[in-house]
């Protein structure tokens, strides 16, 4: 009976649903790989906000924090992965909103990239774009370039689209 006993007992603990016990966090988020490579660039610049007559009401500050060359991404939500012998440039921004309202831009509109000393000028294809910034606030968010691994001389040009652009260099 002792036999029997411990026979079920083994079987029942060898049948029983796995639990929680500290290894298994039940997060189910997606990992990424990590950036081939990053390099910081801490650039700021300031664009006016112009209501619907043209007029400045306000300011935005728009700064590109880093870049990095990656192989997968995310974005909307939406897992982006580059085949053999591409990749993606990506650049973290940080935009802020000094006015006293919500607004939407498209982050897009003042980063184009110039490859290999081309004059040809790419938009990102990858974006979060119309991005909204509430009122006095800070919104982080990022721009993707789909990129050859064999691209150098990496430049973006920053400014407003009818306006000068000032010329940021990314090399890795």
């Amino acid at each position: 009976m002792v036999i029997i006993a411990i026979l079920l007992a083994i079987f029942i603990l060898k049948n029983a649903p796995p639990t929680n016990q500290g290894n298994n966090t039940g997060d189910s988020r997606v990992s990424l790989p990590e950036a081939k490579a990053k390099i910081d660039i801490n650039k700021s610049f300031s664009f006016p906000l112009k209501d619907q007559k043209g007029e400045e009401v306000s300011r935005i500050d728009y700064s590109i924090i880093d870049a990095s060359l990656q192989d997968q991404i995310v974005s909307k939500g939406k897992s982006y992965t580059t085949i053999k012998g591409r990749t993606i440039l990506v650049l973290n921004l940080k935009i802020t909103n000094q006015y006293d309202k919500s607004i939407e831009i498209s982050s897009r509109d003042y980063v184009r990239l110039s490859i290999n000393g081309s004059t040809e000028l790419l938009a990102a294809d990858i974006h979060n774009d119309p991005v909204t910034i509430q009122a006095i606030s800070t919104k982080y968010t990022r721009l993707g370039f789909p990129i050859y691994d064999a691209d150098k001389n990496l430049k973006v040009l920053v400014g407003e689209i009818g306006g000068g652009k000032e010329e940021v260099a990314i090399n890795f």
